[in-house]
């Protein structure tokens, strides 16, 4: 269970939507990207789907121009995951667009977003079966995101890549990649999430 999964927080997000709603899509966005993190993945949807439904229910106050690609970016990593397991259009939908969106994105300023649209293309390959293109593109992203200084996406970018090559049944490359992830984590100042990894580690 995620530690951001408590009444306090449930409480926070029902307030933020009612009294501000600035506030309401970035716990939002927080919520689900830590839940991503920490692989509780049942909570991750439900932050995406009640997000999508509290806009298609009439909040059409835009986000913070920060907020939106980031957000996006969140939702089609989630949503490549769940695709792992089932085939609702619902995610191939968020899927397809968070690439779109990231597209755009890196166009205009990819410092800040061509490695989360190598990731997205990572998880897109490695869920296609194209294999070998994924394993390039995790490795383009986890070097894009140093080259800009994105420690924490290089760093679940390392976890997800370990991700990848153990489920392809090469330990030796998955433990690589493991163990530049709980670095890159430490280094980034997540103690507990390299805490978690380690505890999720299959050597």
């Amino acid at each position: 269970k995620v530690f951001w999964d408590s009444a306090e927080e449930e409480q926070l997000l029902k307030y933020a939507l009612k009294s501000n709603i600035v506030l309401g899509r970035i716990i939002y966005y927080l919520r689900a990207w830590i839940a991503y993190m920490f692989r509780d993945y049942k909570l991750a949807s439900r932050m995406v789907e009640e997000e999508r439904q509290y806009i298609t229910d009439g909040c059409c106050y835009l986000a913070p121009t920060f907020l939106k690609p980031i957000s996006v970016f969140v939702a089609g990593l989630i949503s490549f995951e769940l695709l792992h397991k089932t085939d609702d259009a619902k995610w191939k939908e968020i899927a397809e667009a968070s690439m779109k969106e990231m597209e755009t994105c890196a166009a205009h300023a990819p410092s800040n977003y061509k490695h989360k649209l190598l990731f997205l293309q990572a998880e897109s390959a490695s869920l296609s079966g194209e294999d070998n293109d994924a394993a390039r593109l995790y490795d383009s992203a986890i070097k894009t995101a140093d080259d800009n200084g994105f420690i924490q996406d290089q760093a679940l970018a390392y976890e997800r890549a370990g991700v990848f090559h153990l489920k392809q049944g090469n330990t030796v490359r998955a433990s690589h990649y493991y163990g530049q992830a709980h670095s890159a984590y430490l280094k980034w100042g997540a103690e507990r999430k390299a805490s978690h990894l380690r505890l999720q580690c299959p050597f």
